[in-house]
């Protein structure tokens, strides 16, 4: 998603290219220079755009657990049934889901855990292990 300020920023810059310090009718002919400094910043806003665009598209969050996911099928020919995580890692995934417009499943499961629904496999919320902690997939015991 595009920032507001930055969508308004490149139109106030776009918008600033008319006239100024151009004649009348270059402006109205479309014809006049534009220095290199204004060229450069209208560079530089369009590539920020562009970097925010992917960013807000971007699967990084949840790339580690898919791997973990796609190791486990190729293992077993099926999801695993549940993978534990620690809470930085179970917030990003949580981030993901409402930036990407995704629904919330939400649990618990029989030992009172928090759990959530990524595809096929819950998500086990463990705040006792170390940040960034992803375990290794496992089915029902």
């Amino acid at each position: 998603m595009i920032d507001r300020r930055e969508l308004l920023t490149l139109g106030g810059m776009l918008g600033g290219l008319g006239a100024a310090g151009v004649n009348a009718d270059a402006a109205v002919a479309g014809v006049g220079e534009m220095s290199d400094r204004s060229a450069q910043d209208i560079v530089t806003a369009l590539k920020t755009i562009t970097t925010a665009m992917y960013a807000a598209q971007s699967f990084d969050v949840i790339n580690p657990i898919r791997t973990r996911q796609n190791d486990f099928l190729k293992a077993t020919n099926k999801f695993p049934d549940y993978i534990d995580i620690s809470v930085d890692v179970w917030t990003a995934v949580w981030d993901w889901h409402i930036r990407m417009q995704q629904p919330l499943v939400l649990g618990r499961d029989l030992a009172g855990r928090y759990t959530m629904s990524l595809g096929f496999t819950q998500l086990v919320l463990r705040p006792d292990v170390a940040p960034g902690f992803i375990s290794t997939p496992y089915d029902n015991r």
